[in-house]
């Protein structure tokens, strides 16, 4: 069963509890090597997600590849049936997870076609990882959530709660992991188009500046004008647009306005909300909070920010969550909260 925003309060609320009351510190003190990490740490923690040992998952399952036979995972996680839906690779609480340990659970995820998500652990840390949407075989080498127990916010603990036993849907599960993989290769592509600008790219701007025939001589210049000094200049009017758009006549600063279009692409990749109601989102600043809203109303209120020196937080439908950084990656960890207020607030059916 899928988790409505109601459900989902509730198993983060009583996950929270748990989590909380474990002494985990204990846990980790008492293991000195893979074995002990499997059964004081990585056993408890499935513990705590409702998962029941021979139930649910099995140790040493075998996942033979071509040219090698008898290899065992640590951890496959069955759910009682026959192939498993998530594999885990362990490693011992002393362990510093590195590029090595993936890429031996990706070797055993490439011969178990059955299990969509991979989880790399020492314990402490917990890897997700989800099957390459591209490559449409094995595993995106970059983990879509971390849990690390001794760091975790309430938000990550909102995220952890889809893997609830009781309530795991891996097709959602894998949706969430495709935005959040496909907003950090925007980023890099981005950041990859502005720093090595293409022929392509220069032939659009000189065609924007009015230019007709471009030469190799005019590309080169404008290649060699994409630079920071440019790309800061041209940021700059975006924002004074996004401003005055905004009819608040306070200053908005480069972190309201990052997390205004982080949350608006997290809302454009919905197949629910389509471009007339993206036009309808608009931020407003106020003095005490930086407001996103539709229909320039303020009593419909998507999320609002908080921005002081030590404190970040957004608020959704009167929840409060602490973020540690405005980022793609914490903010699409209130994904399912940004969306639900979202179709509330456009008056779409939720």
């Amino acid at each position: 069963m899928a988790l409505d925003s109601k459900r989902l309060r509730q198993v983060t609320n009583n996950l929270k509890k748990s989590l909380d009351n474990w002494d985990f510190k204990k846990a980790i003190a008492a293991s000195k090597d893979e074995t002990q990490t499997r059964d004081n740490l990585i056993h408890t923690f499935l513990n705590h997600l409702n998962y029941k040992k021979i139930d649910h998952y099995t140790h040493e399952y075998y996942a033979d590849m071509a040219d090698k036979k008898n290899r065992r995972v640590d951890i496959a996680i069955t759910l009682g049936k026959k192939d498993p839906v998530m594999l885990v690779e362990c490693k011992s609480v002393t362990t510093n997870l590195n590029d090595n340990h993936f890429r031996q659970l990706n070797e055993y995820c490439l011969y178990t076609p059955s299990a969509k998500i991979g989880i790399v652990t020492n314990g402490i840390i917990y890897n997700f990882h989800a099957i390459d949407i591209k490559q449409k075989k094995g595993l995106n080498p970059k983990p879509f959530f971390t849990f690390n127990l001794l760091t975790y916010e309430t938000a990550d603990i909102e995220k952890l709660a889809l893997f609830n036993h009781q309530n795991l849907e891996i097709k959602d599960i894998l949706v969430e992991a495709e935005d959040i993989y496909f907003l950090d290769e925007f980023d890099n592509a981005l950041y990859q188009t502005l720093s090595n600008p293409s022929d392509d790219l220069a032939k659009l701007i000189y065609k924007n500046m009015g230019g007709q025939r471009s030469s190799d001589k005019i590309l080169n210049q404008i290649k060699l004008l994409v630079n920071s000094v440019s790309i800061k200049t041209a940021l700059d009017k975006v924002i004074r647009k996004e401003i005055a758009d905004s009819n608040s006549g306070i200053i908005t600063t480069d972190e309201e306005i990052k997390a205004y279009n982080v949350v608006k692409t997290i809302l454009a990749m919905s197949t629910k909300i389509k471009e007339p109601q993206l036009t309808r989102i608009k931020f407003r600043d106020m003095k005490n909070k930086f407001a996103i809203i539709v229909d320039e109303n303020q009593t419909k209120n998507i999320c609002s920010f908080v921005f002081k020196e030590k404190v970040k937080t957004i608020e959704i439908n009167g929840f409060r969550y602490d973020l540690e950084e405005v980022t793609v990656a914490s903010i699409t960890k209130l994904k399912k909260e940004l969306l639900d207020s979202a179709l509330n607030n456009l008056g779409l059916i939720v």
